[in-house]
């Protein structure tokens, strides 16, 4: 029996996320691509997470720094929260998730609220935010740190505020 994938799901990886990475089958809803960009993470699979950004959105010439945070930390699990929208008959729609990994030995946990729209009728990431109860004021973890340090903020202070 092989293990459930890395997104949580019970299905195998190659059933699941492994699918939509191939191109086998789409992402059917938001929730879908949340999913297989979380696995996508897991396994550094760089192409994939930059093909699923919005083309408005899509973060130019940070290939290398997305990729090596992918690989410097050890992803735990994925827990979603909440979805709003995101059908497959949307064009719209939030997922909001707890996305667990270890980073230099410390538990963290990136609760984010996604926002995901169909471009070419696929559905891609455009934003996303932390909710504002928990992390008040703080930048999004690809923006500077708010400390000054000149890194950005997921390589920085995030997760020790």
């Amino acid at each position: 029996m092989s293990s459930p994938c890395y997104c949580g799901k019970s299905n195998s990886y190659e059933e699941c996320c492994g699918a939509i990475h191939s191109g086998k089958r789409k992402a059917e809803t938001a929730q879908d691509l949340m999913r297989s960009r979380y696995s996508a993470f897991v396994i550094a699979d760089i192409t994939y997470i930059l093909k699923t950004y919005s083309s408005k959105t899509r973060p130019l010439n940070q290939e290398k720094e997305i990729l090596d945070w992918a690989k410097s930390v050890e992803w735990q699990r994925l827990e979603v929260i909440n979805t709003n929208k995101g059908n497959s008959t949307d064009v719209n729609g939030h997922v909001e998730f707890k996305a667990y990994y270890k980073e230099d030995g410390i538990d963290q946990c990136l609760h984010e609220n996604s926002f995901f729209e169909k471009e070419n009728e696929q559905w891609v990431y455009v934003s996303g935010e932390y909710p504002k109860e928990e992390k008040p004021n703080l930048p999004n973890r690809n923006d500077p740190c708010c400390c000054g340090s000149g890194k950005k903020f997921k390589k920085c202070c995030f997760g020790k505020i």
